[in-house]
């Protein structure tokens, strides 16, 4: 029998664009995943890659991404004023009028982008079987959005929430709300902000679906001695990268099978002009690991 083989995609902003590369190579060694989860910018192609997206379209897509899709600088300057002004009046213990922003940015390109990407397609409708992750910003639990078909199979845990029966782009915008950049995406009764807070490679869900073998890609390989962060962007992303590191080596150790880990020494998260280079560290990094991976998968 077959093994059933699930692809964890992991987040890291721009160097998603490694996830394109990584299946480049398994569909060319023709390993074809059976379900496929991703978190943060892994979610947008696990969702794109699951609704039949080839890598090719993919591929194309990727190479034409440019920041002016999902920054709204005029936003980002209100949101920056307000909180200021807000920090002001709390230190003169006055009111602050006017509504609170989440983030820098609403996300109102993201969400635009993301809509214009994926439609109305519900997770019943996708052809290969989905998953992304989310968190919830005020319990703390990690947010699982599925089918309801594949919600019966996960087991109850007090540390996560299941959802089902929403769009598949709501999901993806949630799992893509990275704190304090963009505002959290509110789904039900929960504020949902970026899945990597919890788990930045969501492999240990498709075990829990019946995953005989788990490929993980994770993006945080920078190849780097730790540096002073130049601003407050910088400031946040090394905070998450810190939140994330320990309890992702626990995940990865009991749940992926193949570690895939693209090398990205100078390249930042938002570096959108080195697109081509991290696809191609994403085919290098897979490449290397193929004896593993078709062994794993064979």
């Amino acid at each position: 029998m077959a093994k059933k083989i699930g692809l964890a995609l992991g987040g890291g902003v721009v160097l998603g664009a490694a996830h394109v590369g990584v299946l480049k190579v398994l569909e060319e060694n023709k390993i074809k995943p059976h379900m496929i989860a991703g978190t943060s910018a892994g979610s947008m192609v696990a969702a794109l890659y699951a609704s039949g997206w080839t890598v090719s379209e993919l591929d194309e897509m990727v190479r034409g991404l440019r920041p002016g899709m999902f920054i709204d600088e005029l936003a980002a300057v209100e949101s920056f004023f307000a909180m200021s002004f807000q920090l002001l009046l709390n230190a003169l213990k006055m009111p602050y009028p006017f509504r609170v922003p989440l983030g820098l940015m609403k996300g109102v390109k993201l969400e635009r982008f993301i809509r214009s990407m994926l439609g109305k397609k519900v997770f019943e409708k996708v052809p290969l079987q989905l998953v992304i992750t989310s968190v919830d910003i005020a319990s703390g639990k990690k947010v699982i959005f599925l089918s309801r078909q594949d919600r019966l199979k996960l087991a109850s845990r007090e540390d996560q929430v299941l959802i089902s029966g929403v769009p598949v782009w709501e999901a993806v915008r949630a799992s893509t709300a990275v704190p304090g950049i963009y505002e959290p995406k509110r789904i039900l009764n929960f504020l949902l902000v970026d899945g990597g807070l919890r788990e930045n490679v969501p492999a240990q869900v498709l075990k829990g679906l019946g995953a005989d073998v788990v490929v993980a890609v994770d993006l945080g390989n920078d190849g780097e001695e730790p540096t002073v962060p130049r601003n407050v962007i910088e400031v946040m992303e090394q905070t998450l990268d810190i939140i994330r590191s320990e309890a992702l080596e626990h995940v990865l150790d009991g749940n992926a099978d193949v570690r895939i880990r693209p090398l990205f020494k100078g390249v930042g998260a938002w570096d959108f002009q080195k697109i081509p280079h991290i696809i191609h560290q994403g085919e290098q990094a897979t490449r290397q690991l193929l004896p593993e991976i078709l062994r794993v998968c064979r």
